[in-house]
């Protein structure tokens, strides 16, 4: 049993990053000692030296969200002290929305994937893959495949006394218009809908989002929270259709074969969309079209693309986990 160092935007309670965080320990977890290479929720993430962290380690995977940012540098996630040992660097992102370049970022993150002892990388799709390629050229290959939270065994959706619409909001829309996403659910509420505004965080990022979700101003609206993202997952399967800021979100929803409108079209938003078919349900809360896409929405979710999402995500999962026991077998 090898010692393995996670790195991630672990423990902030960020649902996505949650999921990632459980399917490490479900899978890499399952074979090898896990453990958090950070120890503090603030910069700079350490109270120890990195390098006498790194040491106490066997090897480290870096893994899940939008890591690759090509403006900005992580001390967390590209921190030259990991170099000491083999990294296996999976199911990351490029917001490739970004076309500022710094060049000191770009040139430290070259140097990090080319690095002898990166022995793996595989990116949460082929637009990310084809950047890293490009921009970072690594000396291994570059795989990719459907992001990993389509990995994730999730309850049984939860069963609503009513049809039930889901939103989710978060803190960085906080100052946006709410007027389009308002009178939407007002009319969703005048067809018979309950409204479930769904905090999708827990621990420090759930106090934040809360406050969000009793802002919005809409009278009669059910929120739903918990520490538990089972509890926050099986609500999310539960409901009728999400309109969904937060992307896993809409990863989640669409793995229980829920529709969700995507009000944050992102890079990726916009890359699994096309996957699925589904672009015409990306959208924003200014979108004046936004209730009509809600009930577009009835639109079916492909199950054969569904289906590839699923086996492509199982495959990244169990490929790192193949290629750390190739180097660390068990004895």
């Amino acid at each position: 049993m090898a010692k393995i160092g996670l790195v991630g935007f672990f423990g902030w309670g960020n649902y996505g990053d949650e999921l990632f965080h459980r399917i490490w320990e479900n899978s890499i977890g399952s074979v090898h000692e896990t453990r958090l290479l950070h120890d503090k929720l603030e910069y700079p993430y350490f109270t120890r030296n990195a390098v006498d962290i790194a040491k106490e380690v066997d090897a480290i995977v870096i893994g899940g969200g939008d890591l690759v940012i090509p403006n900005k540098i992580s001390p967390l996630y590209w921190n030259k002290a990991w170099l000491n040992r083999p990294i296996y660097i999976s199911g990351v992102g490029v917001p490739t929305w970004i076309k500022t370049e710094a060049d000191d970022v770009m040139s430290r993150l070259r140097t990090f994937f080319q690095h002898k002892n990166v022995k793996y990388i595989s990116a949460r799709d082929v637009e990310s893959a084809e950047w890293i390629r490009k921009k970072l050229t690594p000396n291994i290959e570059v795989r990719h495949h459907a992001d990993l939270a389509f990995s994730g065994v999730y309850p049984p959706a939860k069963k609503f006394d009513k049809p039930t619409i889901g939103i989710s909001l978060r803190t960085h829309r906080a100052g946006s218009d709410p007027t389009v996403l308002l009178n939407a659910c007002k009319s969703l509420q005048d067809e018979g809908y309950d409204i479930l505004n769904i905090v999708m965080g827990t621990g420090r990022t759930r106090a934040a989002d809360l406050q969000v979700a009793k802002d919005f101003p809409l009278d009669g609206q059910i929120i739903f929270e918990s520490e538990d993202i089972d509890e926050i997952s099986s609500a999310i399967g539960g409901v009728h259709t999400l309109i969904s800021n937060k992307f896993h979100g809409t990863v989640v929803a669409t793995t229980y074969g829920v529709s969700s409108v995507v009000l944050s079209s992102t890079s990726k938003s916009r890359n699994l969309y096309r996957r699925l078919g589904r672009t015409p349900l990306l959208s924003s809360a200014t979108d004046e079209n936004l209730l009509n896409k809600v009930r577009l929405a009835e639109m079916p979710i492909s199950e054969d693309a569904l289906k590839t999402l699923r086996l492509e995500a199982f495959e990244g999962v169990h490929s790192v986990v193949r290629a750390i026991n190739k180097d660390f077998p068990a004895k």
